[in-house]
């Protein structure tokens, strides 16, 4: 049994670990992602990089990675076991973050892993586990997104909000409850916040990157009063690109 438990969770990582952002920039325009805008696999890099109906593709399959990783458990494991399901969907975020798939070796001789920020791969993980969640995690998520235009903030809000709701269903009884799918929520908040420390710093510090098609990035720039301010705008948003990633 043991074995199975851990072919289970490999498949999980790897399932996670599929660079759907790389592929799909490298099939439009056969770029490197890695090396333009962020850096990150996530839906906003790939919107920088090709294109918003690139971006919604890559959106689309990171989140069907998190819900793919559920059902294998599901399908191999038919009687639920909610710690290996809860387990898997950790893996599978972590793959995201940390891809096999994605290995170089820094200047200093050093492996690392690359990967996005896990937003969407957490949100797949959770409508795997319970699909009405996306009126509650996902949908309030993306209208922070598309107001705010804060990527980073749209990524943790989506594991903040499924936390909520997996705690309250099980202090309620509220099937599916268990509180491995709260440590679940727990696990996803704790990693998706330390890989985007960086962008909260910058959020601190007012110089976060605004999405262009946000609310919050129209009535920015309603307030321009002529074109050298304009122009002032766009120098301080290039000289701040950052590493948000709605992913």
């Amino acid at each position: 049994m043991f074995w199975q438990y851990f072919i289970v969770l490999c498949l999980a990582y790897l399932i996670g670990s599929l660079p759907v952002g790389w592929v799909v920039v490298w099939l439009v325009s056969h770029q490197d992602i890695r090396y333009h805008a962020s850096g990150k696999m996530g839906t906003s890099n790939v919107i920088r990089t090709v294109g918003v109906k690139w971006g919604i593709l890559t959106a689309i399959a990171d989140i069907l990675k998190g819900v793919l990783a559920v059902w294998v458990v599901r399908w191999i494991f038919p009687d639920r076991i909610d710690w290996l399901i809860a387990v898997a969907g950790m893996v599978a975020v972590l793959g995201h973050i940390k891809s096999i798939f994605l290995m170089e070796t820094r200047p200093n001789g050093r492996i690392r892993l690359r990967g996005g920020a896990g937003g969407l791969t957490s949100l797949g993980v959770v409508i795997g586990i319970w699909p009405p969640v996306i009126f509650f995690s996902g949908i309030p998520a993306l209208i922070l997104y598309l107001t705010l235009g804060y990527a980073s903030v749209a990524t943790f809000s989506i594991n903040l909000f499924a936390l909520i709701v997996f705690v309250f269903m099980q202090i309620n009884g509220i099937e599916p409850s268990s509180w491995w799918y709260a440590l679940y929520g727990v696990f996803g908040l704790g990693i998706v916040f330390f890989a985007l420390i960086p962008n909260y710093k910058r959020l601190r510090s007012g110089s976060e990157r605004v999405m262009k098609f946000s609310l919050n990035a129209f009535l920015r720039a309603k307030k321009t009063k002529n074109p050298e301010d304009s122009a002032a705008q766009s120098s301080d948003e290039r000289n701040h690109d950052n590493d948000s990633e709605f992913v």
